[in-house]
């Protein structure tokens, strides 16, 4: 496969922006019990992995593009063209999250204005990684399945990898309870729009077949089927997060321990390689 760029690409920011998402959500619960220099040095770290994994992403889809400049070029037609409107988009959240950052250094101070804002411009960057493929040629990625796979990456992977971060520093049971509750929500909605389009998506394959047998040299359904057992695999990873989740909830503990901590690493962990499946099954199916 040639797309590992594209994979990567796509992975790292999606990431990032729920990962920004979450940031901005942590610092509002945060800054209520917290001082100012408190707050930062709880928001600190995401601050600083958010951007690079942007910029990593930015830098794989630089790669796929064959050329630096190609993507300077792309930029020339925003008004008609997905691709301009993606990397202009990506290029300004990545500025605002960095911005963002950058401000919290200098000042130690978090706006999480600044946050929600570079998390919002994420989400419609994402929207428009989501309209590159769908108004591809490749039929097999020409459905909303797709918008619903690449917003799934932001509400699971996205979050769960910023509450893991989160949790790496002081916190409350409190917030402890929150940010698992928030990661196994978002686990939980991805699966289940998921699973809701993906019988939608099958009827589309089988109809755009029949419809253009000459257009379509290959059986589009049975490319999917192909991929099976790894997005098999990749479900079943991602229902092993939402167990784990569920069995560190529980009921409240009076301190954070190393289980709780380890336990949200070790889902994130499950829902990275998940989504490292599911992605990589995804570019296969042409």
């Amino acid at each position: 496969m040639n797309e590992w760029p594209l994979l990567v690409f796509t992975l790292l920011v999606q990431a990032s922006v729920g990962m920004v998402l979450m940031g901005a959500l942590a610092g509002g619960w945060l800054r209520r019990v917290l001082t100012a220099e408190q707050h930062f040095t709880a928001l600190r770290p995401l601050l600083l992995l958010a951007p690079v994994l942007a910029a990593l992403g930015l830098l794989a889809s630089v790669a796929h593009l064959g050329y630096p400049l190609n993507a300077f070029h792309a930029l020339r037609h925003v008004a008609s063209s997905w691709l301009s409107r993606e990397i202009l988009l990506a290029s300004l959240y990545l500025g605002i999250v960095g911005l963002a950052a950058l401000l919290a250094l200098l000042t130690r101070r978090v706006s999480l204005l600044l946050l929600l804002l570079g998390g919002l411009v994420g989400l419609a960057d994402v929207g428009c990684m989501a309209g590159i493929y769908i108004n591809s040629a490749v039929i097999t990625w020409m459905h909303l399945n797709t918008a619903v796979m690449f917003y799934g990456t932001v509400i699971s992977l996205g979050v769960m990898l910023g509450a893991a971060v989160l949790c790496r520093g002081p916190v409350s049971p409190e917030l402890m309870q929150r940010l698992l509750l928030t990661a196994l929500l978002g686990c939980i909605v991805a699966a289940a729009a998921h699973w809701l389009v993906t019988p939608g998506y099958l009827r589309f394959l089988a109809q755009a077949g029949a419809a253009q047998p000459v257009m379509l040299p290959f059986d589009a359904v049975a490319a999917f089927l192909r991929t099976a057992p790894l997005r098999v695999a990749s479900a079943a990873l991602l229902m092993g997060a939402i167990v784990l989740l569920v069995l560190l909830l529980g009921p409240a503990r009076q301190r954070v321990g190393m289980i709780q901590r380890g336990g949200l690493l070790a889902a994130a962990l499950l829902v990275l390689l998940a989504q490292i499946g599911s992605r990589y099954a995804f570019f296969t199916l042409h």
